[in-house]
């Protein structure tokens, strides 16, 4: 880790653009600034209502948003990890921003139409992307080219497995640790939003209260699976048209044929 440390500067110079530097710590400041109002006041700035987000969910959330340092600083340098490129922070600490900031202490959730769905949607996205970075590093790690069209294949399979990973999580929390991520129980969901969310959650309509009440836990989520499966195929369309890892300057099977030809150059004169 001392080796890591003492690299971690030029690291950060060499590989990470200003702009992202500046990007990174403006959402962090507000991020920071979100976690001492919570702790000062008690709830975010929307009032104290039941689905306030407490400041241990802000600051592991700040936490998320350092990724690329602590995977800089204290992973070893022969880690599947430390071949991720900066890029995928870009996206992950905006996810990170927007449901913890945006969703949680300003309270969109409940307050903002379609909030929720649509960062199902952005999330399953930033899933695919960062796969598409895992990919990659695994290319670096082993040093074997493959053809970009696999790649990104295989980044919309570690896409959609996150995403399925996050609902079986919200299950999983409901049924053992009697939460409510699922809204299975309508009741609370209407007392946790302050009002009636139907608007804001529902993407199917429903007509009649009955209907509502009964079929409305089943509605969130496959609304949630359908934005999921939006956001996750969307990404792939886009990295299949523009496969940023695989052309140009940063083809990374053009650097690995070339360091795979250095290496038998070196063993050949050896």
């Amino acid at each position: 880790m001392k080796n890591n440390i003492k690299n971690f500067g030029k690291t950060i110079k060499n590989d990470v653009y200003k702009w992202e530097l500046v990007y990174w710590w403006i959402l962090r400041g507000l991020m920071i600034f979100a976690l001492i109002y919570t702790i000062v006041v008690g709830h975010g700035p929307m009032g104290d209502y039941k689905g306030s987000n407490p400041w241990q969910q802000v600051a592991a959330n700040l936490v998320g948003m350092f990724a690329y340092e602590i995977i800089q600083i204290f992973f070893p340098e022969k880690s599947l990890f430390r071949n991720l490129s900066p890029r995928f922070q870009n996206i992950t600490a905006l996810g990170f921003f927007l449901g913890s900031f945006g969703g949680a202490f300003m309270n969109l959730y409940y307050s903002l139409p379609m909030y929720d769905k649509i960062l199902h949607a952005l999330g399953t996205a930033e899933a695919v992307y960062i796969g598409y970075e895992l990919v990659c590093a695994i290319q670096m790690k082993l040093k074997k080219t493959c053809p970009f069209q696999i790649a990104v294949l295989c980044a919309m399979g570690i896409g959609f497995v996150f995403a399925t990973g996050w609902e079986l999580f919200e299950f999983c929390y409901d049924q053992f640790a009697g939460g409510d991520a699922q809204h299975w129980n309508v009741i609370n969901a209407l007392e946790e939003a302050g009002g009636d969310f139907r608007n804001i959650f529902l993407m199917f309509p429903i007509k009649d209260e009955e209907t509502f009440m009964s079929r409305f836990p089943l509605m969130d989520t496959m609304a949630d699976t359908v934005m999921n499966f939006i956001g996750g195929v969307a990404m792939y369309i886009i990295l299949r048209i523009k496969p940023y890892r695989h052309s140009g300057e940063n083809d990374i099977n053009a650097f690995i044929e070339k360091e795979n030809a250095a290496e038998e150059t070196d063993t050949k004169e050896a």
